[in-house]
């Protein structure tokens, strides 16, 4: 029994180190940029592409200057330079990171798009060519950390669901045995009730003293914290950083600067020349029987990312408001 038992912690250290080994020797095999995991980036495009070929591929420390040259129905040139830089970790243990420290470009017709994809929606979107480009340059390390810290996030999520399946537990027992009845009561009453009825019963019991104790309790300032409204920079409107649904920075595309476009007699959509997007479409297939060169509809929002503090804001070095044509031409 003894032997049993000291063979296995050593067959999981024999397992472990070849699994170092192995990293080493990919990381020493091939280039790759330091920090890059898949989590770092996002297909844009549901079609793939064959690896391209690495041309160049200068690190300074932590810094790239990486191109690959790729073939499609032409060549394209695809280019990634700057740092990866994680900035934080959701609770599922997958990394955040800075999309404005690292850039991927490529110069083929979806590479422009996933670009402004990229800029409204501050994550880092590339094309086919850009992900196969990427895929080929992982940092393995990175990728091990990150593939533990998801699988101890998910232990750690798994433990508390645990905890609070027994909470609740004991708390409906609780309430069957100190108010009988009453649980099945407000349920119901809620399901028959609309979202705007529910409302207006909330606001109708703030007006009362029992009532609006009654409500801090339901409601404490964790989850209805007191108001506090600061002004964003670039669009100039009031919102609550506190609210989520409340922190959405975006702009419609200006009536004067939208021009209506034809292809034949029954395709239309319109232009916005200040962002260079195309939006309503109409005349088009809508279950993507679609033309190489047909438009895509890009939303009606010359960008859509969120606030930023009157404070912080320079507008000089806002990469958006850059890439927006405001001349009167």
């Amino acid at each position: 029994m003894d032997k049993i038992a000291t063979k296995q912690p050593r067959s999981r250290a024999i397992r472990r180190i070849s699994y170092l080994v192995l990293i080493y020797w990919e990381m020493s095999a091939r280039p790759f940029i330091p920090g890059l995991v898949r989590e770092a980036y996002i297909a844009g495009s549901w079609h793939s592409a064959g690896t391209p070929e690495l041309i160049r591929s200068d690190v300074n420390d932590t810094v790239v200057d990486f191109q690959w040259r790729a073939v499609g129905s032409a060549v394209y040139s695809v280019t990634a330079k700057g740092e990866i830089q994680q900035v934080d970790t959701d609770s599922n243990g997958t990394p955040l990171f800075d999309t404005n420290s690292f850039s991927v470009l490529c110069s083929c017709p979806d590479g422009d798009r996933q670009q402004l994809q990229s800029r409204s929606s501050n994550q880092l979107y590339v094309c086919k060519h850009g992900k196969a480009a990427l895929d080929s340059v992982l940092d393995a390390t990175a990728s091990a950390k990150i593939k533990a810290n998801k699988e101890a996030a998910v232990a750690e999520a798994r433990l508390k669901a645990e905890d609070r399946k027994k909470y609740l537990m004991e708390q409906r027992q609780l309430q069957d045995r100190e108010m009988p009845g009453e649980r099945e009561r407000i349920h119901y009453g809620l399901s028959k009730r609309s979202d705007e009825d529910i409302t207006k019963l909330v606001k109708k019991a703030a007006m009362t003293m029992d009532g609006l104790k009654a409500l801090t309790n339901i409601f404490p300032e964790e989850v209805m914290p007191p108001k506090q409204t600061i002004r964003c920079g670039r669009c100039d409107q009031e919102y609550d950083p506190q609210i989520p649904s409340d922190s959405v920075c975006r702009e419609e595309h200006p009536e004067d600067k939208c021009k209506m476009m034809w292809d034949g007699s029954k395709k239309s959509w319109e232009h916005c020349r200040r962002c260079g997007k195309d939006f309503r479409l109409d005349g088009f297939h809508s279950w993507g029987k679609r033309k190489r060169d047909d438009p895509e509809d890009e939303g009606p929002y010359c960008y859509e990312t969120v606030h930023v503090p009157m404070e912080d804001y320079d507008e000089d070095n806002d990469p958006i408001m850059q890439n927006l044509d405001d001349s009167d031409y």
